[in-house]
C-alpha cells in the first residue's frame, strides 16, 4: 500500500492503543525496527517525530540497541534525542548475543540513560548462545557491571 496510507493506519491504531494503555496505568511501547524488517520507522528520532507529528501522547519508544547497531550512527545520541519518548530498552549487543559478546559501546548508552533520566527497565532480546544459561549470566553481569556499578 501507499506509505501514507500505511502511515495514516500506524498513527490511527497507536493512538487508540495509547489510549486505551493510558486509561489501565501503561504506555503502549513502539519498536522502530531495522530495515531488513520494515520500511515504516528505522530510527527512533524518525519515530518520535513521527509520534509528535500525529499529537501521539501515550506511546513511548522500545530502544532495541541491536536495531539500533544496523540504523543509527550514534546509539546514544539517538537515546538522547529522543529523551522523554524512550519507555523501554533492549539490552542486546551488536549480534543480539548478550552484552558483552559483539562491539556494542555499553559505556556511551548507560551515559544517555542517565543523560534522560531513564528509570525504567532494561530487558535482554538476545540469542540464547552459547546457551540459554550462559546468555542470561552475561546478561545479568553486564547490567551490574556497566548500570548497576
Amino acid at each position: 500500500m501507499p506509505r501514507d496510507v500505511a502511515l495514516a493506519l500506524l498513527a490511527d491504531a497507536l493512538g487508540d492503543l495509547g489510549v486505551c494503555a493510558a486509561r489501565h496505568g501503561q504506555s503502549l511501547l513502539y519498536e522502530p525496527l531495522n530495515r531488513y524488517e520494515t520500511d515504516l520507522f528505522n530510527r527512533q528520532a524518525d519515530a518520535a517525530a513521527f509520534l509528535e507529528s500525529r499529537g501521539i501522547a501515550d506511546v513511548r519508544l522500545l530502544c532495541d540497541l541491536f536495531h539500533m547497531n544496523i540504523e543509527e550512527e550514534d546509539l546514544a545520541l539517538a537515546i538522547v534525542a529522543c529523551g522523554g519518548r524512550v519507555g523501554h530498552v533492549h539490552w542486546a549487543d551488536s549480534n543480539r548475543r548478550a552484552v558483552g559478546l559483539g562491539h556494542t559501546d555499553v559505556g556511551s548508552v548507560v551515559a544517555a540513560l542517565r543523560a534522560i533520566h531513564y528509570d525504567r527497565f532494561l530487558s535482554a532480546e538476545v540469542l540464547p548462545l552459547p546457551s540459554a544459561e550462559e546468555a542470561a549470566r552475561r546478561t545479568i553481569m553486564s547490567i551490574r557491571q556497566h548500570v548497576l556499578a
